[in-house]
């Protein structure tokens, strides 16, 4: 599904932060990149997403190179991102937030996918929430609501940037919980990239590692 070839990203060229990577990650897969502060997972996440500067490789999708892809064309292609931090639209309120992520979904389409949506998140199901500024949640709940906005669309590929980071076990336990089933109903690939362990060996058993720069496959 999703193949990448000796990709070299940098703010500078002569200072890269990941060099020669390669990659692949079949359909249906649940594939977890572990690593330290710093090493380079949020970079290689956002460079298939065009926010970090390539300066040499590939990134096929489906047999389409997507490079030069905008996020709505990503988007539109089948991936989903969820980004390191939670970012919501703090003034808006929590439905807003669903909308704005839905795009061009509208109308019984979009009242069918709230619906999914509220059948997998706790806050969503909760209707109180629903006029409820985004920025007055709590950590947890944000990180509910910005995956739910990271799936509106049903993605077939959905990369996740430390979505248990600051989260409580609980917490971490529940996101762990949604994505199982969000996987299990959609058959959706997903990328995770996390630092915790544990999750990561509870999510999958295709473990990589990101270390100076490069991408290791760990050995179970």
């Amino acid at each position: 599904m999703l193949e990448i070839r000796h990709i070299t990203a940098a703010y500078h060229k002569d200072y890269p932060i990941l060099s020669d990577i390669n990659m692949d990650i079949g359909g249906g897969e649940k594939v977890v990149i572990l690593g330290r502060n710093g090493a380079g997972k949020t970079t290689f996440a956002g460079s298939i997403f065009g926010l970090i500067p390539i300066i040499s490789g590939e990134i096929i999708l489906n047999g389409l190179d997507i490079l030069s892809f905008s996020l709505e064309k990503l988007h539109s292609l089948g991936l989903g991102y969820f980004m390191q931090g939670a970012p919501v639209f703090s003034q808006m309120t929590v439905i807003e937030n669903l909308r704005v992520s839905a795009g061009s979904i509208g109308g019984r389409e979009f009242s069918s996918r709230s619906e999914e949506m509220r059948q997998l998140f706790p806050i969503l199901n909760d209707r109180s929430f629903d006029q409820m500024p985004a920025g007055s949640l709590s950590g947890g709940e944000r990180t509910q609501l910005c995956i739910a906005m990271s799936i509106f669309r049903r993605p077939e590929l959905l990369i996740l940037d430390e979505p248990f980071a600051g989260l409580s076990p609980a917490n971490a336990t529940l996101i762990l919980q949604i994505l199982n089933a969000y996987q299990q109903d959609s058959g959706a690939t997903i990328l995770l990239i996390a630092q915790d362990r544990k999750m990561a060996i509870e999510f999958s058993s295709e473990h990589y590692i990101i270390r100076e720069g490069k991408i290791i496959k760990e050995n179970n």
